[in-house]
């Protein structure tokens, strides 16, 4: 039986023999005119070609994509580990044609691969085509051989698109037989058949011969072309002779890689069995995310990676699986694809690092949210059907972070039901919203694109030179309308023929300048491309005397002011990276970058925080670059032959076969904005700060030039006026400062004895007044001052072991309330935190806590003694109850 990777090769071999060139898989991040998140199909990088934007690499191509699909629909996240063919991240084999062949070898090739280079049956094999698309149907029959019978023909099935809007055309799809066995027995059983899963769509292909615009019209592609893709693992599968993804090799050396629980799970052994997998399965789209460059944050594809690890920890605690399990998992993932991805390899132990930095966020929040879930099973208690609302399981999630089941399991280990459909309702609903505004974001992105489509592109000369004449193109309103004339201090957008305004790329920001014609003047305060295919420039701004109007011949002149601190910011960057690569590394890579005329900012992988000598160590190494006065050296060349230079690149980043390598030195890299002659250009740099961003990704901020000038005045200024203050030189100021931090160390600790022993023999004298309610002894007191409030707890606690005791303090118009219930007491019924909120209201506040012990805040200070006179009354019905 073949491995899966001898399977992924042979399909790369195969039509490699019919004269496809083999292009290396995109990024899972997309580039940034595409309409999905994450790359979705193999054809995504392609799309430029398809509408005609760029030209092929090859007419034909191959490729092995990894891809990543979390949204709706057939690959909805509920089904996965549990449909047995449905994965979040997945590879997508796929064979192109750009104007070259199209339907009959599309179709014939793929027949010709499974049947004969694969050897699956032919009679297992069945076709789908679309509704009127005779010609294909024809070719199965006529050229293949395949029966009429074999051949159905569907409508929405069997048309393919990437979105909304984009490329998109008739296709033609295979499926493959499971056998009887998976099948739902009924006579009219067959391709489509909602009842079961006994048909697999293996592979798709796709007739690529439309651009759907926002309005839904399609348009023809400027050239007919073909894009297959036929499911990785889905392959596997067959070959494999299984039913499941799951059962390959793919995910199997993953699974048999998890620990063994650490006591008994709830779970019966088929969930268990899905846990497993949903793990295995998230495991490497997470893998492949952090690869990326993406990391788990609270927003977008960050925000997507985050939801997969956690659903995948969340399972490993139902499991009974050990804290850090996941992030152990990279080294099988990494094994089970490192062949076709060799660059994932070098990548492992930062991978590992982001997932175990992410496994500690989520543990700290599990921890955070289980007081909150302690009110939601406490409130489930005294319902009457004993049951834990879908809101309560949906705030726990969207609010606090604490996943479903996690709160389900919590519940019925405390004899509790769960309404989990009304859950279910509640995020549906989230999710239609989110998908609603991504199809606006998405459509507004597409219209938008519409308005310079019939402009020539924008020739940029600024390499060059900081003025030249030029044409206006075209001009917009302050609202994006196009106008054929802009009035004084009317704002708007100027798109020129050529320009020498650099438009914000590469985290260099865009021009400053003017653009004018005789009085006339324009005053640029931002250049920007209008959209990522970098073709139109667009010159943002206001008329500040005169008018402009389209067609007419203009002067164009950057602000050289800002020009010239934006290339010594920018070349310093370039700098910026080759000392962290000496000094920390090899293993840094730029993550991000932004440079403006008064400081530049760099986040790169790295294992830690950067220690205080490894900070000068950097900055001196920059320095020292700086006074050795590289002269700059530009050069283009291929792709590939820049990387054998050693010229370094940003990861996720789409470079054309021919790029711009720009040298100072040993510092190389592609880029392709504005720098100076030589490094000595840049003056002196200061690393201003250095701190974290993300998980392994930290961020370093630096100055040179006029504002490193202004920074150091800045510090020697304060270093005088804090020398001034006290009494001492600016040289001697760190140890006179930690003297006085030691003095005041040392104060701290002298007034909290005092105040302990304040306490202790206050705590004795209020324990006397102690009073009776329902049987239950309860203190109600004020405290001064809210910093004694838990001292004051403490000392009472150590002598007073049962009963109810409510403290309240303000300080500068704050309320501060604390509540503890002895466990004798809870046992009675009596709950801290419904006295809390009985006592809440008198002092305009809000808090929480569980049965022993709540805490609280108010605004209301001179209500302090209503609330605590609502104690008693509260344990009272507490205790009725």
């Amino acid at each position: 039986m073949m491995k899966s990777q001898e399977i992924r090769q042979s399909f790369v071999d195969f039509f490699a023999a019919k004269g496809h060139r083999h292009l290396k898989s995109a990024s899972l991040v997309p580039h940034a005119f595409s309409t999905t998140m994450f790359t979705i199909a193999g054809m995504e990088q392609f799309v430029p070609v398809f509408l005609g934007d760029e030209k092929p690499q090859a007419a034909r191509a191959v490729t092995v994509q990894r891809c990543l699909r979390v949204a709706g629909g057939k690959n909805d996240l509920d089904n996965v580990g549990r449909s047995g063919r449905h994965g979040t991240f997945l590879e997508m084999l796929g064979n192109f044609s750009f104007g070259d062949y199209y339907k009959r070898e599309a179709i014939m090739w793929a027949w010709e691969y499974l049947t004969e280079t694969l050897q699956i049956p032919a009679a297992r094999l069945y076709a789908t085509v679309y509704v009127d698309d005779d010609e294909a149907a024809e070719i199965w029959h006529r050229d293949v051989g395949m029966p009429r019978e074999r051949i159905s023909r569907f409508r929405e099935d069997n048309f393919w698109d990437m979105g909304p809007t984009g490329p998109c055309g008739p296709d033609s799809e295979i499926f493959y037989d499971l056998g009887p066995d998976v099948g739902c027995g009924r006579a009219d059983c067959g391709v489509g058949c909602p009842h079961c899963n006994r048909y697999i769509e293996l592979w798709n292909l796709v007739f690529q011969q439309y651009d759907r615009d926002s309005s839904g019209e399609l348009h023809p592609l400027p050239r007919k072309c073909i894009d297959t893709g036929m499911g990785f693992e889905r392959l596997c599968m067959v070959l494999a002779g299984k039913t499941s993804i799951f059962d390959t090799d793919l995910y199997q050396d993953i699974i048999q890689k998890l620990p063994r629980p650490q006591g008994t799970s709830h779970l019966n052994s088929d969930e268990a069995e899905v846990q497993k997998r949903i793990i295995a399965d998230h495991a490497r789209s997470a893998v492949f995310l952090a690869a990326d460059g993406v990391t788990p944050s609270n927003n977008d594809r960050g925000y997507v990676m985050r939801f997969l690890i956690r659903r995948a920890l969340s399972g490993g605690r139902r499991l009974r699986l050990h804290d850090g399990f996941f992030s152990e998992l990279v080294e099988p993932v990494v094994a089970t694809l490192a062949d076709a991805y060799p660059f994932l390899a070098p990548e492992q132990s930062r991978i590992r690092k982001v997932l175990a930095a992410e496994e500690t966020v989520f543990d700290n929040t599990l921890t955070k949210g289980e007081l909150h879930l302690e009110e939601v099973l406490e409130r489930a208690r005294v319902h009457p059907d004993k049951v834990v609302s879908g809101q309560s399981i949906f705030m726990m999630h969207d609010t606090y972070g604490y996943p479903p089941e996690l709160t389900a399991e919590r519940a019925k280990e405390s004899g509790l039901q769960v309404d989990l459909p009304a859950y279910r309702t509640l995020m549906d609903e989230q999710r239609n919203r989110a998908r609603r505004d991504a199809k606006e974001k998405r459509a507004e992105v597409r219209v938008q694109s519409a308005t310079t489509v019939d402009l020539p592109g924008s020739d940029f000369i600024g390499h060059e030179q900081l003025q030249g004449s030029a044409r206006i193109l075209a001009l917009y309103d302050g609202s994006g309308n196009a106008v054929e004339v802009l009035e004084e201090n009317q704002a708007g957008i100027i798109v020129l023929d050529r320009t020498p305004f650099y438009a914000e790329r590469g985290g260099q920001a865009g021009d400053h300048g003017v653009i004018a014609a005789g009085a006339a003047t324009f005053s640029v305060s931002d250049t920007q491309y209008q959209d990522k295919k970098y073709q139109h420039i667009f010159h943002r701004g206001s008329v500040s005397a005169g008018s402009l109007h389209a067609g007419q011949k203009v002067e164009a002149v950057v602000d050289p002011v800002w020009r010239r601190e934006i290339r010594r910011h920018h070349s310093v960057t370039h700098l910026l990276q080759r000392a962290l690569k000496d000094i920390v590394g090899d293993s840094v890579a730029q993550r991000g970058s932004a440079v403006y005329p008064d400081h530049t900012r760099f986040d790169f992988d790295a294992p830690g925080a950067l220690g205080k000598e490894q900070e000068r160590e950097v900055e001196s190494r920059v320095n020292e670059l700086i006074r050795s006065d590289y002269h700059r050296s530009v050069a283009t060349m291929p792709f590939a032959q820049a990387v054998e230079r050693g010229a370094i690149y940003m990861k996720g980043e789409n470079y054309g076969d021919i790029v711009r390598v720009v040298t100072f030195g040993p510092s190389v890299e592609l880029c392709g904005g504005t720098h100076v002659e030589s490094t000595g250009e840049i003056g002196h740099f200061i690393l201003a700060s250095e701190s974290a961003i993300a998980a392994g990704i930290r961020r370093v901020e630096g100055v040179v030039s006029d504002s490193a000038d202004r920074f150091f005045t800045r510090f020697r200024s304060a270093a005088e006026q804090a020398g001034a203050v006290l009494t001492t030189p600016p040289e001697k100021l760190p140890e006179t400062v930690a003297r006085l931090a030691q003095e005041r160390r040392e104060l701290e600790k002298h007034i909290a004895a005092l105040q302990s022993e304040i306490a202790s023999a206050h705590a004795q004298s209020e324990i006397a007044k102690a009073q009776t309610v329902g049987g239950v002894p309860y203190l109600a007191i004020r405290v001064a001052g809210a910093g004694a409030l838990k001292q004051f707890a403490d000392a009472i606690g150590e002598r007073w072991r049962s009963g109810v005791l409510a403290l309240a303090a303000a300080e500068n118009e704050k309320v501060s309330v604390l509540v503890t219930v002895s466990d004798d007491v809870v046992a009675r019924g009596v709950s801290a935190r419904k006295v809390l909120d009985a006592m809440m209201p008198f002092v305009a506040g809000r808090g929480g806590g569980g049965a022993t012990n709540a805490q609280g805040g108010g605004k209301n200070a001179a209500g302090i003694e209503d609330a605590l006179a609502a104690v008693p009354e509260s344990i009272r019905s507490q205790t009725l109850a």
